[in-house]
């Protein structure tokens, strides 16, 4: 159950953590032109957390340790509140005249929106990967 924990939490951290950092720091968001400075600036925060924190479970769920399965418990931690935090953004966000992608530039995989859609997957995956991490016991 420990590599199950480990490959799975290793997974969503790349897609939550990793893959943000370089798919928004181009036009469409960090360097966005049509944004207001204090936009961009709240974006780049973003997704350096984002990255930060993976950086984090990363550590977490592959550095030795004595108490692996306890390790991974926590490292399932900054996964659920990002990908928490993006579904409470996501059903708010007409009470804040948010959008999930640029008007000009959508994202579509099979219909849905490339954000939602990827971060649906990955919030199935984190939640396998919580469960298998909390059923875990050192060997």
């Amino acid at each position: 159950m420990i590599r199950i924990a480990q490959i799975l939490l290793t997974l969503v951290t790349i897609q939550t953590g990793l893959i943000p950092l370089l798919a928004d720091l181009n036009p469409s968001h960090v360097f966005h032109e049509g944004w207001l400075p204090h936009a961009r600036f709240h974006t780049a925060w973003a997704i350096t957390v984002g990255a930060g924190l993976a950086i984090y479970v990363l550590v977490l769920v592959w550095a030795p340790a004595q108490d692996r399965a306890l390790r991974l418990r926590y490292a399932s931690a900054p996964g659920c509140i990002f990908l928490g935090a993006f579904f409470v953004a996501f059903f708010f966000m007409d009470d804040f005249s948010g959008a999930l992608t640029d008007v000009d530039d959508p994202i579509q995989f099979f219909g849905f929106d490339g954000n939602v859609f990827a971060f649906s997957i990955a919030a199935v995956v984190q939640v396998a990967g919580t469960i298998a991490a909390w059923r875990a016991v050192n060997n």
